[in-house]
This record gives structure tokens, sequence and C-alpha cells, in this order.
């Protein structure tokens, strides 16, 4: 299968059904614009396919290996995109091995490529990347199918180039999980506790206890981690997602690293969760913050702050998060089914 990729304003849109078909393929054509901005976009995915070809290992623990050749085209020449095309049927001996995912590509080249690859007896391929499904045409046919292979978190951050510096295991969410339901039982409670917690204090008394027995005494997993846990739980044990993780640490870029409290991948659209138990943060620094990730780890994945105590949250920012497509959930007193409620309907996912 030779897969033929055309770089549009979605750039992450191509990766589902890359993936979908990745065991299959033999060579993959990535085509783009002459832009200064599609040749900046075509160097991170070609970083990124090229990371995660070194990374990743088929079920029997072979190597995926195969080409990746980049075509350059201008969109707005008739001839630079016949020359494509006369590139494109180079690299297959037979044209119904062509494949041309053309995802959000850039119209004039998309419509010129697939009538004449269809007429040569090629295919196309049109995702869709809210329904996670595919439509397979030929010259005389469609199909509809849904995309079977979902990305995992660790893999679509290797698919945009990004390397996965930590994570909370699962082993380690499973042994501590009694222990962090059992202190999150009276939030408002455990809040006071954790705001004015110490490592230094003594190990005596209810919560000291829980963190003592679960190995776990440092301030910044008290103030924060236990919250983080509870909330991957609550919607890892209620909701019907793909992948999860909690207590994230990715490197974006050459000393751009940034911790990430939960990431949520649902139908191959990665979103994020920053959780804050205490009152003594900047909205503005965590909406910056926010805005990033989702800009680097998915064109529409969603964001999500969520803040619990008396931190009042202004109009700007306010407005400001819901310009960035950014959910600011803030409360006094958390509400379980409240915040599961929301989550469902910001999020898009079903429960179990």
């Amino acid at each position: 299968m030779v897969l033929v990729s055309i770089l549009g304003d979605f750039h992450s849109s191509i990766l589902p059904i890359f993936y979908e078909f990745k065991e299959q393929i033999t060579k993959h054509i990535l085509i783009y614009d002459d832009s200064e901005h599609d040749i900046k976009q075509l160097a991170k995915i070609l970083k990124g396919q090229e990371y995660f070809l070194s990374n990743y290992e088929t079920q029997d623990e072979k190597k995926l290996d195969f080409k990746l050749t980049p075509i350059k085209v201008k969109e707005d020449s008739f001839e630079s995109i016949q020359q494509c095309y006369k590139e494109i049927i180079k690299h297959s001996q037979d044209p119904k091995e062509i494949f041309l995912n053309s995802t959000d590509g850039l119209t004039s080249i998309t419509l010129v490529l697939t009538n004449q690859l269809l007429d040569l007896g090629s295919n196309i391929i049109v995702y869709d990347r809210y329904a996670n499904t595919y439509n397979l045409h030929s010259k005389n046919s469609m199909t509809k199918h849904k995309v079977e292979k979902i990305i995992d978190i660790k893999n679509h951050l290797r698919l945009k180039g990004y390397d996965l510096v930590g994570f909370t295991n699962r082993f380690t969410l499973e042994r501590r999980k009694p222990y962090i339901k059992e202190i999150t039982q009276n939030l408002p409670q455990f809040k006071n506790f954790a705001n004015t917690y110490s490592r230094t204090d003594s190990s005596k008394g209810f919560y000291k206890g829980l963190i003592q027995q679960m190995g776990e005494n440092k301030e910044q997993f008290v103030k924060g981690g236990i919250f983080e846990e509870y909330i991957y739980w609550l919607i890892k044990d209620n909701f019907e997602v793909d992948d999860i993780m909690t207590g994230v640490s990715v490197q974006f870029d050459k000393d751009v690293n940034n911790e990430i409290d939960i990431l949520i991948m649902k139908d191959n659209h990665l979103h994020t969760i920053e959780c804050k138990f205490t009152d003594n943060f900047k909205t503005s620094e965590y909406l910056y913050k926010t805005d990033s990730i989702i800009d680097y780890i998915d064109d529409d994945g969603k964001g999500m702050i969520l803040t619990v105590g008396n931190k009042n949250i202004g109009h700007q920012d306010l407005a400001r998060a819901k310009n960035d497509n950014i959910n600011f959930y803030a409360v006094k007193k958390f509400d379980e089914q409240h915040f599961l409620d929301e989550c469902r309907r910001w999020f898009s996912i079903k429960g179990k």
C-alpha cells in the first residue's frame, strides 16, 4: 500500500489514517504546499513519523520499515500538480495500491489528483475527524468504515515528534487507589489538611497515616497529586475512554518541557485537564499553559482547568478560556456527579 497524504489545515487529521494502515504501508508520500508555513509543518510531521517508526514495534516484535517521501507542490499551478501526479504513480507498479488520504487537504491539489487517480484505478480516503470514521472511494463505489486502531497516548505523542519523559504507571495507580479513595471522601476537610501539610510533620493522624502507607509523603504529591489521581479514577471508572494518563511529563522540543496533570484519548482526540487543589495560583498563567499544551498535542483537542475552592475567575479570563476552547471549571464545593456531567458534555464522552 502506498499511502499519499495531503497536508492541509488540520495536519494531525492524517495521523489516524496513517496509524490505521501502518502495517500495510510500503511507502508514505507526503504532499505539501510550497508556503513557508507548510514547509515548517512538514518538518514537524516528518520528525514525528521518523520518531514513531524508530520506536514502534508490531505485535510480532518487528519494526515498521517503509520510506517517507515528501513532494512539494505549488497549489495554484496546474503544471506543478501534474508533475506531482507523475511522481506519485512512479512509486507503485499497480495503481490499485495507491491510496490518497485527502482529509483536509489543499482543495486544488485534492481535486486534480482525485480526478486522475480514480481514473487510474486508485483509491481515495476521506477521514471524518469528528466521527472517527473514513469513507473509502473508488471510481464506482464508496464504503464507510470505522477507524479500528485508536492511537494510544504514547504513540500519539511520538507521531507528533514528542518525547514522553514520564508518567505515573498503572501499577502504582492501582496500588494507591484504595488510599486515594479513602483520603478524598471528604474533600473540604482533606483540602484544609493539604494546604498546611509539611512532610516534616509527625506521621500520626488519619491522613498522615494513609499517606505513610502509600509511601509518598512529598508536599507536591499531597497538595496536588492526590487530587489529580482522584480525578483520574473518576474519569477512568465512569467513562469509556480509549486511554488516560496522569502525572505526565512531555518534552515538546529541546528545552521545552511541560508537566500535564491528566491526558485523555477518545476517538483519536487528545484532551487535557489541569487540576488545581489550592487557591494560590494565577489564572492567566494556567490559561496560557493549557492553551499552549492543546496547540502542541491536538488540532481539535479540548482543555479543562479544574479548580476547587474560593478562587474567583475574572470575566476576561473566562472569555479568553471560551475563545481558546478551554473549560474553566471552578467550583467552591466539588460534586462528583456535576463534574462527571460536565466532562460528558465538554469532552463528548459516554458513560460506562
